[in-house]
């Protein structure tokens, strides 16, 4: 009998990122732009270090922070010949870098691969609208409440901390600024700086600068936020 077919579960995860593995690698300093929207949609990226953001400005030059991207993301492809969206680098960050056509070629001659990166797209799908749930008809302080998470969430993927109480998670990284955290969540910059103020009232969290803060009741602010974290079926223990 011929071998089952595999399924996608059975695959390995993301195998088509070995396009990345001779690429060549840029340095970005914080605010460098890698993606503009409206240029040609040529390149595609994995970030190898550092945080990334990805915005889009409208044209009374609002801008909204659409996501923050971490390492292991991947990022670039559209359905269009040209970007609708922009990435800049928020923290001194490395990226690998390759030409679109070599990921269509790839894709192309390998069904495992072109398997792997469309449920690679369909997290991406599930990350977006987990975050649309989080921070939909919430308030203010109960909207950094899910950032807060969402952070911790990516730490935990990135350092691929299987247990979930693992101390390390207590400590939360927070490189971008209170101005790109406003714009994420749909707030002003100063509701942000009070709602780090009632978080850290409520004893939920203890700032220590700007930059970090550590997570001293996680429970009450899992209840805040109205989650326990991001949902999406992402495998802690494999690589992203």
């Amino acid at each position: 009998m011929p071998a089952p077919e595999p399924t996608s579960l059975d695959l390995p995860q993301d195998i088509f990122l070995d396009i990345f593995d001779a690429a060549p690698l840029r340095d970005l300093a914080p605010g460098e732009v890698v993606i503009s929207a409206g240029e040609p949609a040529d390149q595609v990226f994995n970030i190898v270090s550092g945080v990334l953001r990805v915005c889009r400005t409208g044209t009374d030059g609002r801008r909204q922070v659409l996501s923050f991207l971490f390492p292991g993301n991947f990022v670039g492809l559209t359905a269009t010949e040209t970007y609708f969206f922009s990435v800049e680098a928020v923290t001194p960050a490395r990226i690998a870098c390759c030409p679109r056509r070599l990921l269509d070629k790839r894709l192309a001659a390998d069904p495992a691969a072109e398997r792997a990166f469309l449920n690679m797209m369909l997290r991406v799908v599930e990350d977006i609208l987990d975050v649309v749930y989080s921070l939909g008809q919430r308030t203010a302080s109960e909207r950094l409440a899910v950032f807060l998470l969402y952070l911790r969430h990516w730490r935990r993927l990135t350092d691929n901390l299987a247990d979930d109480r693992d101390p390390r998670l207590a400590e939360i990284d927070i490189p971008m600024s209170r101005e790109d955290i406003a714009d994420f969540l749909g707030l002003k910059k100063e509701t942000v700086s009070r709602s780090f103020k009632e978080l850290e009232a409520g004893r939920m969290i203890q700032r220590r600068g700007k930059h970090q803060v550590r997570v001293l009741d996680l429970a009450s602010l899992r209840d805040l936020a109205g989650i326990r974290d991001f949902a999406s079926p992402r495998r802690i223990a494999q690589s992203l």
